[in-house]
């Protein structure tokens, strides 16, 4: 047995020691935990931990294997995402108990808090007293047992799994019903409590899933939507595009879902222009040679950074919005090209991590696919707050695209409508924020760089935040981001354009006392090297690609992303479908796509006559429109705009 006392040790010299005595397999005892934050976060070995005292947030959280014993109470999130094992809680624990649980056994032998089990996938939390409102709220799976009252709107959204209430079943969540229950599972029950040597004599109250929320009611019409580039170009008022989102709400009563992103005319990065002459682009020798691109991003707070042989990156799109082929593709060109990938919302898969020389792995609010193996193998950790296309909304994946396999890997109930969480379980606030960052820093030995995606809303705010709760770089994603799946009136009227997001989020900073250390990843219609190398003579320190990779990669733009009918196998889950994409052909088409954004960078920095793509800046900018020199405030010289389109062409 090693003692650890937490009145002498910070908690992340503590974290080392009981990681190092559990990797031995000796058991540890924490005395003094005064309820301190992050025990034993990230531990991933059988051994047991028995807490003298009360935790804090997070104890036993991104664990698996161990069993970890608390004398007194705990705080916000026990056992959060763990995968197996057990907590027990002598006394009462904090608001959501069992977050995300993926597997293994909590037992709180007093109250809970609210949200109990929120977004849990499998397992069992059990609480030996009363629960307070919103048990079970958005559960995915697996089970909560409550001997005490059930609390106000328990089952609140779940999806499947269920809760059984040995008390007062105070209210039922919506979608929430009541189910009979088996002599089997009455049996499994009380044999589960007789393992911890507790026992209830009551009747138990299930509750399950009603099924009326899991799918939506009404389909749209089948219809041939206008490609993206058709549709955004047209500029008259009752144009196709309108006619037929009228028709068919007249027939579904609700908003309609497509993917990519707003169609509408916007100010982007074709109305400003680098004072260069374009007869110069490419005559000075080899610029690949001459101009320095190679980027680090997230050493500010000294984990291992990523290394970046020019500062672009794949921007996060998640396995579920597209295929598996598609993902294989993109980190093998991430890898050809000497970038990064990044998992997006989906989880990660074997296949992804195996090609990708250097990939993000992105935690979502719904926590899908969030493990802390993944975690260990990722070279960088991404908390998703929104994206561009939908900003303070949570993601959207179609019933037909949620096969068996993107279930299992997110942890879900196959063949529903995921309508993920809007925001985070565990994080209400900025404080909160700064919590859940030192939680995953804890759990990978602050060796991985953490990032923040957040949609482009209210920037100016949010990036003082993101910079005081100590990001390592930003990913900033502006309404002409494309997604998966959106309501029409959120993608065309919800968030702020890029070239704006970008300007708000450099006065944000220049309003605090930052020092310039937190990178700011600009996505968001990035379409070429010449959109990234005038998002990095705004102020930005690096761009991720998104359409454009998929553009590269065989996207032919004919708008099924959202029902999964992609003609050429990238936003889909069907086999037929994703049988037409040929993986090694698409991934070396994205492969030299990238190298020509490269050449590009290269060519007019040289051009501008620098060496390093890091001296643009800008003073080598004009602005082609009022309005872009409105919102950027670069002169206003539209005399630039031949020269431009010339080099853009």
């Amino acid at each position: 047995m090693v003692t650890i006392d937490l009145s002498t040790l910070g908690m992340r010299a503590a974290n080392e020691a009981l990681r190092t005595a559990a990797a031995r397999g000796e058991d540890i005892e924490i005395l003094n935990p005064d309820a301190r934050h992050h025990i034993g976060v990230g531990l991933i070995h059988p051994v047991r931990v028995r807490v003298r005292g009360s935790a804090g947030y997070f104890c036993a959280g991104l664990s698996h294997g161990a069993r970890f014993e608390v004398d007194s109470n705990v705080g916000w999130g026990v056992g959060d995402s763990l995968y197996a094992g057990s907590v027990v809680v002598g006394g009462n624990a904090g608001a959501i108990a069992g977050v995300a649980l993926r597997g293994g056994e909590v037992v709180v032998k007093g109250n809970v808090g609210s949200r109990a089990g929120q977004v849990m996938k499998a397992g069992t939390l059990l609480c030996c007293g009363n629960a307070s409102f919103l048990a079970g709220y958005m559960m995915y799976g697996g089970r909560i047992i409550i001997l005490g009252d059930s609390g106000e709107r328990v089952g609140e959204d779940m999806s499947a799994g269920a809760v059984y209430v040995g008390g007062r079943v105070q209210s039922l969540g919506a979608d929430a019903m009541i189910a009979e229950m088996s002599p089997e599972e009455d049996a499994d029950l009380r044999a589960f409590l007789a393992r911890y040597d507790l026992s209830f004599e009551g009747p138990f109250t299930k509750i399950v899933n009603a099924g009326t929320k899991l799918r939506y009611g009404v389909s749209e019409p089948i219809a041939r939507p206008l490609p993206h580039p058709v549709f955004s170009e047209t500029d008259s008022y009752w144009n196709a595009k309108v006619v037929s989102d009228i028709q068919a709400k007249s027939l579904i009563g609700r908003y309609r879902i497509r993917g990519y992103g707003a169609s509408k005319p916007l100010p982007h990065f074709s109305d400003i222009a680098f004072k260069v002459d374009p007869t110069k682009v490419g005559t000075q020798g080899d610029p690949l040679a001459a101009v320095s691109l190679a980027t680090t991003l997230g050493d500010r707070h000294g984990a291992t950074p990523l290394r970046l042989s020019m500062p672009v990156l794949i921007a996060p799109m998640s396995y579920g919005a597209l295929s598996k082929s598609t993902k294989i593709a993109l980190a093998r060109a991430s890898r050809l090209s000497g970038i990064v990938e990044n998992t997006g919302e989906g989880g990660m898969l074997p296949e992804q991590r195996a090609e990708a020389s250097q990939l993000i792995y992105q935690c979502l609010s719904g926590r899908l696919g969030w493990n802390i193996h993944d975690m260990l193998r990722a070279d960088g950790l991404e908390i998703y707050i929104s994206q561009g296309a939908k900003p303070g909304l949570g993601g959207q994946l179609m019933a037909k695209k949620v096969t068996k396999e993107l279930a299992t890997i997110r942890g879900i109930p196959e063949g529903i409508d995921l309508r993920s969480p809007s925001r985070h379980p565990d994080i209400m606030g900025a404080d909160d924020l700064v919590i859940k960052v030192e939680e995953f820093r804890e759990a990978t030995g602050y060796t991985k760089p953490i990032s923040i995606k957040m949609g482009a809303g209210r920037v100016r705010d949010d990036i003082k935040i993101a910079y005081k709760d100590g990001f390592d770089f930003v990913q900033l994603d502006g309404l002409q981001g494309s997604t998966g799946a959106a309501s029409t009136e959120v993608l065309e009227n919800v968030g702020i354009p890029t070239l704006a997001a970008l300007q708000e989020a450099l006065d944000g900073l220049a309003e605090i006392e930052h020092k310039g250390d937190m990178p700011i990843v600009l996505m968001g219609g990035i379409k070429d090297g010449v959109d990234a190398l005038k998002a990095l003579a705004l102020g930005a320190s690096a761009v991720a690609m998104g359409t454009a990779a998929l553009i590269a990669g065989g996207c032919i733009s004919c708008m099924q992303c959202h029902v999964g009918n992609c003609v050429v196998g990238i936003a889909t889950q069907d086999p037929e479908h994703e049988a037409r994409y040929q993986t090694e052909r698409q991934a070396q088409a994205i492969h030299r796509f990238l190298e020509a954004v490269r050449w590009q960078m290269a060519a007019l920095t040289q051009a501008l006559g620098y060496s390093d793509v890091r001296q643009v800046s800008r003073a080598d900018l004009v602005a082609l429109t009022p309005e872009a020199a409105a919102i950027t405030g670069l002169p206003y010289d539209p005399s630039y705009r031949p020269p431009d389109l010339a080099l853009s062409a």
